[in-house]
């Protein structure tokens, strides 16, 4: 990212050891033992014996930049590192923003690298995302960078899920989340239970997404497998996980079609999840604190039977 693109940068900053103490950066937020944790924490990195460690349970020593990125005067945090953890790239980017409860979440988070570019959305700077030979273009949309098409005046869409799924395969960070949603590796490929036998409409299952929906800071991702034989007209099945404060991944919720989510929200700052397929009539499930459950149905946001 360079300073021709509007951005100011304060120094680039190493916090590898802050843990043992609070921390007193150079030209950078002030922040405390624990806000440093979290802040490790959301940028995708796990604390072991007061240091970071990468998704491979390797330490880790990356590069923090905090970046004005929509003109605010307040830091966000760009997360660098490098390693054979992060194939095929071998390299990690992040960015972490500082939300008005004064808790960091992560707007974005892939294998690859990613850089500014000349252009805003919402007075945020557009980005580029390069991972295995090929680039995605990124907005921020109000909660996450996301992909868009360039030129587009639509609303921006989650980024393409057939750039990152094949490298999330092969990363022991992703791994983690292919487990909890259920999955087990069989050759190249991350499988349900529902064991298509090969059917010429299975897709392997695939991280299609991946933000913090319920605005704790930490992750939640989205795993999908596509197939006719295990979820019938509907064609694809879902899994929602979500990231611990420990780093662990757990399941929350799972089903058939497509899930979208909503700006209604349930218990804990859960949002709604319509679940889409055949027809014209969807059903609506909302978070009660312990599970998804069944609330409306909709249709284009208005009620439907």
């Amino acid at each position: 990212m360079g300073k021709d693109n509007g951005m100011s940068f304060t120094k680039t900053v190493m916090l590898s050891t802050l843990l043992m103490a609070a921390p007193a950066i150079a030209q950078a937020p002030q922040l405390s033992r624990a806000e440093v944790a979290q802040l490790y924490g959301v940028g995708g990195f796990s604390i072991v014996r007061n240091a970071p460690s990468n998704g491979c349970g390797e330490p880790a020593k990356p590069i923090i930049t905090f970046v004005d990125m929509n003109g605010d005067k307040r830091l966000e945090a760009l997360f660098i590192d490098r390693g054979i953890c992060y194939l095929p790239d071998k390299a990690w980017a992040s960015i972490a923003a500082k939300g008005a409860d004064g808790k960091w979440r992560q707007i974005f988070g892939q294998n690859g690298t990613v850089k500014a570019v000349a252009t805003r959305s919402g007075g945020w700077l557009d980005l580029q995302w390069t991972s295995n030979g090929r680039t995605q273009p990124l907005r921020y949309d109000g909660i996450a960078y996301v992909g868009f098409s360039p030129g587009s005046t639509t609303k921006p869409v989650p980024v393409d899920p057939t750039i990152p799924a094949p490298l999330e395969a092969k990363s022991f960070r992703d791994a983690a989340i292919f487990r909890a949603a259920g999955f087990t590796k069989r050759g190249l490929q991350w499988r349900s239970d529902c064991d298509d036998p090969g059917t010429p409409s299975y897709g392997a299952g695939a991280i299609s997404n991946r933000r913090d929906l319920n605005g704790d800071g930490r992750a939640e991702a989205i795993v999908t497998e596509e197939s006719v034989f295990c979820y019938g007209n509907s064609g694809t099945g879902f899994w929602l996980v979500s990231q611990q404060a420990d780093g662990k991944w757990r399941a929350v919720t799972n089903g058939i079609g497509m899930p979208e989510f909503l700006k209604t929200r349930g218990v804990g700052g859960w949002p709604d999840i319509q679940i889409g397929g055949p027809g014209f009539c969807f059903t609506v499930e909302r978070w009660n604190g312990l599970k998804y459950i069944p609330n409306r149905r909709e249709y284009q946001g208005k009620p439907c039977k």
